[in-house]
């Protein structure tokens, strides 16, 4: 099965130009941690809420006034999206992350996709396993390095961001509701409870009445003041995912919601 089957097109991303300002809106408004960079549509780099932090404001660097492309991480994996599944997992598995850039002939960015993903289309968890395996064990040893150099480096700032970026969350934003009511169903089969899955919409009695049909739980708005204003129509998805989040960024991709990432919010 090649990438081009299922890997959902609706990326957000920021331009090497844009300030970190505006990137730190966007990760805000979308409830991510990190950000695809492309120019005139092709991939040149990401960059996470930890650059930000590390690598500009930790320096004393003005986020108004220092762009994108002075901090984001130029090197990044990517794969075709005629490239087969089987593919995809190797490189991931070779250089131990758990998410991929797909890009097409012409080198534009066209999506994103996951170990989760890439196990549930194809129905072969073994796919994914040995991969994830690899990728955790690997995750363990360099947080346990990264603690050390922390500490050698008495910088409690960078450790709390460090912290911070732990994946536990997704979010999407859906535009159809029937969409949305079909991933939540995907959702609630595959094991997540009724209080792990939280909505928000524009309208209240529009948002009250999904939650009877689907019933889900609402965000509490004062709890998240960085969710994004939705417009009518709109409702957005949280999933409160802990070890599964490549499981729930799948289905919620699965369904055209328009996803980022994920990571668990900053206290």
């Amino acid at each position: 099965m090649q990438l081009k089957e299922f890997v959902n097109s609706r990326v957000e991303t920021v331009e090497p130009g844009d300030t970190l300002q505006r990137a730190a809106e966007k990760m805000r408004e979308l409830d991510i941690g990190s950000l695809p960079v492309c120019d005139n549509g092709h991939l040149a780099g990401v960059i996470t809420d930890r650059d930000i932090i590390v690598r500009a404001i930790a320096k004393g660097s003005d986020p108004a006034a220092v762009t994108v492309s002075e901090i984001m991480t130029p090197e990044v994996l990517w794969c075709f999206e005629n490239d087969e599944v089987e593919e995809a997992a190797r490189i991931m598995q070779e250089n131990q992350v758990r998410r991929i850039m797909v890009l097409n002939d012409a080198n534009e960015l066209v999506g994103i996709t996951s170990l989760g993903e890439l196990a549930t289309v194809t129905g072969n968890r073994l796919l994914a396993g040995e991969t994830l395996e690899s990728v955790s064990e690997d995750s363990r040893a360099s947080q346990a390095d990264d603690a050390v150099q922390r500490e050698s480096e008495g910088n409690s700032e960078v450790e709390s961001v460090g912290e911070s970026s732990l994946e536990t969350r997704v979010t999407g934003i859906f535009h159809n509701r029937e969409s949305a009511k079909k991933a939540i169903e995907e959702l609630k089969a595959a094991g997540f409870t009724d209080s792990a899955i939280l909505i928000a919409m524009h309208d209240e009695s529009a948002q009250q009445s999904f939650i009877d049909e689907t019933q889900v739980q609402a965000i509490a708005r004062e709890e998240n003041p960085g969710l994004p204003d939705l417009t009518s129509g709109q409702i957005l998805i949280l999933v409160e995912a802990e070890e599964r989040v490549d499981d729930a960024l799948e289905i919620l991709n699965r369904n055209h919601a328009v996803t980022a990432g994920a990571r668990i919010p900053t206290p």
